[in-house]
């Protein structure tokens, strides 16, 4: 068996593979993320927002609300989905502002607004759970034009 050309395919494959991956790399968009943490009163437990965002050729846009122990870092709403209350495809109330609207009431209430959704007859609602994980916080949502 020649070892030399067996050498010089296998290099010439991982140049492809490299080449490859470079190009799809610095040619296909990558999403916008944004975390946005709103702590309870007493610091017990946050809301962290994660919306997620993409334009090009197919645009989206998707938002979802987790709660989390206060010393649980930001990113557990992402990794970890049992923390998730609330998850929909973003909107925007009647008055401009970004749907949805987190406000607690108190360290174990917290509210959720979000924009009423499309009357289109495929249109899904959000995705809701009025308690967390820890069984600690009631939710509450409202729709809202």
């Amino acid at each position: 068996m020649k070892a030399k050309p067996f050498l010089i395919a296998c290099a010439a494959v991982v140049v492809i593979i490299a080449a490859g991956s470079f190009y799809i790399g610095t040619t296909i968009d990558r999403p916008d993320k944004t975390v946005v943490t709103v702590p309870s009163p007493d610091g017990k437990f946050n809301a962290v927002k994660v919306s997620v965002t993409g334009g090009g050729a197919a645009p989206f846009c998707f938002d979802s609300i987790s709660v989390l122990l206060g010393v649980y870092p930001d990113g557990s709403a992402e990794r970890r989905r049992e923390y998730e209350i609330y998850s929909a495809t973003c909107g925007v109330f009647a008055n401009g502002e970004a749907s949805p609207k987190i406000e607690w009431l108190s360290p174990s209430a917290l509210q959720i607004a979000y924009a009423a959704g499309s009357t289109a007859p495929d249109h899904k609602g959000p995705r809701t759970r009025d308690i967390d994980v820890t069984r600690s916080v009631r939710v509450t949502f409202v729709e809202r034009p």
